[in-house]
């Protein structure tokens, strides 16, 4: 798994792309933040947010019921919202 700095935490994390290669998610194992799925678009707008946020999103990707994963999205459609965030079954993202 290649590694690259977490997206929530700013700690050195291995990330790999899900199951059928969908280049639109990275799916992060994560020692501080996690492990959780967010989307290229997501990812990018984290870049900008506090630490404070972040952390938010690392408390709930480490809260997520055994067999379950955080999926973290950014939604382009005008909400006042733009992150969503809901919990998917670990299998279906992790090899």
């Amino acid at each position: 798994m290649p590694t690259q700095i977490c997206p929530l935490c700013g700690k050195k994390a291995k990330y790999d792309n899900p199951p059928g290669n969908s280049e639109e998610y990275k799916c992060f194992l994560c020692p501080v933040g996690g492990s959780f799925v967010i989307s290229l678009m997501a990812e990018d707008h984290f870049a900008k947010f506090p630490i404070i946020d972040r952390t938010y999103y690392s408390d709930k990707a480490k809260d997520a019921k055994k067999g379950k994963v955080l999926i973290i999205q950014f939604c382009d459609d005008g909400s006042e919202a733009p992150l969503i965030q809901r919990y998917d079954e670990k299998a279906e993202w992790f090899r």
